[in-house]
Order: C-alpha cells, then sequence, then structure tokens
C-alpha cells in the first residue's frame, strides 16, 4: 500500500510539470534538497523511478507518466471532496488560495479582497504574487483556487477562463523627457530609449518584447528590476523609460518627478482573466470568492452555503 501524502504528490507535480528540481523548490518555498529527498522517498515507496536526472533538469519515465495521471485525478477528486463537504460544515469559514501576477496584485486586488474579507471576515484568503506563466500552471496543478493573470499569454488545456479586470499600459519618462508633455505616445517612438524592464517571463516583458518583434526592432533593455516601484525609481533618476499600468503610476508615482503618457497602440489596453481548473469542483468558498471578483451574484448554491462554508 502506498502511504505516501498529498504534500509530497503536489511536489512531485511541479518537478513533473517545471522539469526541473530548483524551479519546483522555488515554487513550492522549500529547499532543492528536501524536494529531492521527498522525490527518492517516494520512489523508493514505489519502487521504481519517476524521472531521468540529467545536467539540465528531469524528465519523467514512463511510470513517471502513469503516476502523473493517477496524481491529476487525485487531486480533482480531493477537491470534489471538499466542495462538497463545504456544504455541511458549520461557520462562515474557509481558506481560497489566490495566485496573481503583479499588476492585479498591485492594481485590483487589494480593494476587492479587503471588500471580501470584510463580508466574510472568517475565510483565510491565501495570496500569492507570481508572473502569469507561473500563475497559470499554478492553477492547473491544484496547487490555487483561482489564478489571475495577463490575457495576452496563451492559456493551456484545462483551465476554464472568465475576464476580471482591463488596464491601460504608459510610457513612463523622466520629468525633462521631449515627449513628457504630450496627450499619448506610440511604442515606436519610444524604441530607441533606454528600457527599463521587468524581469524576463513576466507576461508585460513577453507582450513588449513581441510586439517590438512584430515591428522590426529590439527593446534596449538598460536594466531588468522585479518590481513596478523599482522600475519608476530608475525612471526618477533619469536611467531610461518604462511601460508599465496606468493604475501603477497612481499608486507609485506621487512623490517621484516623472511623467506618465499613455500608449496609444491598440495593444496597450490589456485584458486581465481569472482562471480556474473546474469552477463546478471548486469549494463553496473559493465560489464566492470568484464571483465577488468578477463582480456577480453569488449562484443559488454558494447563497445557501454562505453559513455553510468548511473550517480548512
Amino acid at each position: 500500500m502506498i502511504r505516501t501524502d498529498l504534500t509530497t504528490l503536489r511536489m512531485f507535480l511541479a518537478v513533473y510539470n517545471l522539469r526541473n528540481l530548483t524551479k519546483a523548490a522555488e515554487r513550492e518555498h522549500i529547499a532543492p534538497s528536501a524536494i529531492s529527498k521527498r522525490l527518492q522517498d517516494l520512489e523508493f515507496e514505489l519502487g521504481t523511478p519517476l524521472f531521468y536526472r540529467h545536467t539540465r533538469g528531469v524528465t519523467p519515465t514512463p511510470a513517471g507518466e502513469v503516476l502523473a495521471g493517477h496524481v491529476y485525478r487525485l487531486f480533482d477528486d480531493v477537491n470534489l471532496m471538499s466542495a462538497e463537504l463545504s456544504e455541511y460544515a458549520s461557520g462562515v469559514r474557509g481558506q481560497v488560495r489566490i495566485h496573481a501576477h503583479t499588476s492585479a496584485m498591485v492594481e485590483f486586488l487589494p480593494d476587492d479582497i479587503a471588500s471580501f474579507v470584510q463580508a466574510f471576515p472568517e475565510v483565510r484568503v491565501a495570496l500569492r504574487e507570481e508572473t502569469s506563466p507561473n500563475v497559470l500552471q499554478s492553477t492547473l496543478d491544484g496547487v490555487a483556487d483561482l489564478g489571475i493573470f495577463a490575457g495576452n499569454l496563451p492559456v493551456p488545456p484545462g483551465l476554464q477562463v472568465r475576464p476580471y479586470r482591463q488596464d491601460r499600459l504608459a510610457a513612463v519618462l523622466p520629468a525633462n523627457h521631449a515627449m513628457g508633455g504630450r496627450a499619448s505616445v506610440t511604442f515606436s517612438e519610444i524604441r530607441d530609449s533606454d528600457h527599463i524592464s521587468l524581469e524576463s517571463g513576466s507576461s508585460l516583458q513577453v507582450l513588449l518584447a513581441r510586439q517590438a518583434d512584430s515591428q522590426g526592432f529590439e527593446l534596449n533593455t538598460r536594466m531588468e528590476v522585479t518590481t513596478f516601484e523599482s522600475a519608476l525609481r530608475m525612471v526618477d533618476v533619469g536611467l531610461g523609460v518604462a511601460i508599465v499600468p496606468e493604475g501603477v503610476v497612481r499608486i507609485y508615482a506621487g512623490n517621484l518627478n516623472v511623467r506618465a503618457v499613455p500608449l496609444e497602440n491598440d495593444w496597450a489596453v490589456r485584458e486581465l482573466m481569472v482562471c480556474v481548473r473546474d469552477e463546478e469542483k471548486l469549494t463553496a468558498t473559493a465560489r464566492l470568492m470568484l464571483h465577488h471578483l468578477l463582480g456577480e451574484a453569488a449562484p443559488r448554491s454558494c447563497q445557501k452555503t454562505k453559513a455553510l462554508l468548511p473550517n480548512r
């Protein structure tokens, strides 16, 4: 009989999907040696290797492929069990796990989560900031109940997607920049500037690189940063220009000597999306949060269980 636990199986899926122990450990916030030990114990228990190890990462063995299929179905059943049992628990309690990209974390989620917690004070909201590709993967793996990501990325099979919000991109320029007084600029007009970019792999960086490539040029990236606040600060001291959502400028640029000029390109208005694996298999708590984020009235089943959410 297999005696492994769900945490180990979740980490197995992380390694399976990312094909790299170090990246899986970073996503799970655990030491690589710890995740490696869990995998070794699991392989010993099963009596067969689950991954081929090589210098550039790992690939699943045939046994690993079979196990992944079973683990996905297992987590589906666990999520369904939790959703069904939540109908019988007492008290407005529970937990909802949200993974979101930086734009949503800064612009929209603080107010949305605050109003939700005010209505349901005993619900614990576990929130994690990730890049949009990692948001999609975390939701697909069942690590997150809800994911919020930039809609310019392709959505992998197995996820249901709903529109969440829109944001508009603006060019943030030093105060003395020649275009600082303009009502709008095009992307190509600032193509030759030094750019302060978010880290590689972020949805915004992917979008800008794709648009530059489609217009036949390459961005002159002077430096990469991990936060919008850092990007604006670099513009403030004259190190370059940055492209960020207008809402971010309103939040962070109050004391900075910069000018935000909207991009007039059509693609500069971005759709932010919410994704779930299966809305019907969400816990009652997560369904309430989903409909709250979408500005919808909760379905009748959620309304009936408003006082019947699980204590997880």
